[in-house]
């Protein structure tokens, strides 16, 4: 794993001396990332059951089917993400940026969102069911036809006339 993310560091800086981390259907379950320029990473359908991200950058990273099954991102950035139909089930998600991700149909059932920033991002029919969520940044978000989220999670968020609510 180690020379496999050596790699994708070299790739972004100097595309022609390293090569793209490609991590998808990977089991990366339990796995600690600290710190971690993981750009544009691809890892569809990898599984992240109980894994760490603390201060990490995932900012144009393809998880599309992706499994992050009581995982913890913490300060981290997924900016412009692709995880249409991720699972966040039992996730703990704190002061994580989302802006502009693309999270149509993903599932954050019993999850906890702490002070997310959701700005232009799409979380179309994604599942809220019994969500912590505390604050958070929804303008111009996306949430047409997602389930289970209340008037009481949304009323402690920021959104705008350009938030789109279920």
């Amino acid at each position: 794993m180690d020379a496999v993310l050596r790699l994708h560091r070299m790739w972004l800086s100097s595309p022609s001396e390293g090569r793209q981390a490609d991590l998808s259907g990977a089991p990366l379950n339990g796995e600690s990332f600290t710190g971690a320029d993981l750009r544009r990473l691809i890892a569809s359908g990898a599984s992240f059951h109980e894994s760490r991200f603390y201060d990490v950058d995932l900012s144009g990273s393809d998880v599309t089917g992706a499994h992050f099954y009581h995982a913890r991102l913490h300060h981290s950035s997924l900016t412009e993400l692709k995880a249409r139909e991720a699972n966040f089930t039992g996730a703990r998600l704190d002061h994580c940026d989302f802006s502009r991700a693309e999270l149509t149909g993903a599932n954050f059932f019993r999850a906890e969102i702490n002070e997310c920033i959701f700005r232009d991002a799409d979380l179309q029919g994604s599942d809220f069911r019994e969500v912590r969520m505390h604050g958070g940044d929804f303008r111009g978000t996306n949430l047409r036809g997602a389930v289970g989220l209340t008037l009481e999670q949304i009323a402690k968020a920021i959104t705008d006339d350009a938030t789109t609510l279920p």
